[in-house]
């Protein structure tokens, strides 16, 4: 085996870089760090084989090592996630659709034709300003006669259709965001959907903004045992201490696959997932997919949700 000072070195500076990654403290710098994991992982694994090939054993060793730390933080980023339920599609109590339309984005009909063609019984839209407003209301009131408004120009704005009548909805605002909390029958159950858009936590009072929100609302959920959807623009990642602080208190948990991704959105692909369907554990999950917004830097979701 060949060896040699700066092999040495090399190795050591990517090992303590994938511990910075997987096990950075929660604090802002490092959050933004720990955001891109995914990429960062993928970067690492390529190194692994390329040194690999190269004979260069102790940095892929190093690389591989500093990979399955980060894989670990991915695939188990809630210790009290548990697994969906899956029920057969044609039994679906509940249809969500969610979707960042990015507001100086124009492509209004093909966006909404977009959420038209899900067929869901529910759809969020977020960076609703007061033109997005009109485009949705005159395409989307029809087909979906229950709706809540509530378009801002700071792309805080955010709107709620609906198919099924709301027996209550509101806008709830926090740390300067609105969120929609709206309360519906569902198969004779009563079910609560909060539509959220956190704060992007794109400078260090966004960050503490962004995780005021979320503390708050985590601690309003867990007020009350209602079966409850939360879906929007969370801002932050399954493995950021945040969300997990933020779902262990409102006792909810991710409908999604460990492997999905959000934004930002370039064609079929994007690199962290930032966007989240969370239900409470008498929820289930049928169906969970992204799909692709015309002109948005989001890619949208949606889900079947079924009591379990």
């Amino acid at each position: 085996m060949r060896f040699s000072l700066d092999q040495l070195t090399s190795s050591v500076l990517v090992l303590l870089a994938s511990v910075l990654v997987a096990f950075a403290p929660d604090a802002y710098l490092p959050m933004l760090l720990r955001a891109f994991l995914i990429p960062i992982l993928g970067c690492t694994m390529v190194l692994t084989v390329v040194a690999a090939w190269r004979r260069r054993w102790w940095l892929a060793g190093a690389a591989g090592l500093g990979g399955m730390m980060m894989l670990a933080q991915v695939v188990t980023p809630m210790p009290i996630e548990e697994s969906p339920v899956t029920i057969g599609h044609e039994g679906a109590a509940l249809r969500v659709f969610h979707m960042n339309v990015l507001q100086p984005n124009t492509s209004y009909a093909q966006a909404i034709a977009q959420a038209l063609q899900s067929e869901a019984d529910i759809i969020s839209v977020q960076e609703v300003d007061p033109r997005w407003a009109a485009e949705l209301r005159m395409v989307l009131g029809s087909r979906y006669p229950f709706f809540h408004l509530e378009p801002r120009q700071n792309c805080y704005g955010i709107a709620l259709f609906s198919k099924l009548p709301f027996e209550r909805v509101a806008t709830l605002e926090s740390a300067g965001a609105p969120f929609i909390e709206a309360w519906l029958k569902v198969g004779g159950d009563r079910i609560r959907l909060i539509a959220v858009h956190a704060t992007s936590p794109i400078s260090y009072d966004h960050f503490r903004r962004r995780n005021e929100q979320l503390q708050a609302l985590g601690g309003m959920l867990a007020c009350d045992d209602t079966s409850t959807i939360v879906i929007g623009d969370l801002n932050t990642v399954p493995w950021d201490q945040a969300f997990r602080r933020f779902c262990t208190r409102a006792g909810l948990r991710s409908s999604a696959p460990s492997t999905y991704r959000t934004w930002p959105s370039i064609g079929p692909f994007a690199a962290i997932p930032l966007d989240h369907i969370l239900v409470t554990g008498d929820l289930a999950t049928s169906d969970f997919t992204t799909i692709y917004i015309p002109g948005s830097d989001h890619r949208g979701l949606y889900a079947a949700l079924h009591h379990r």
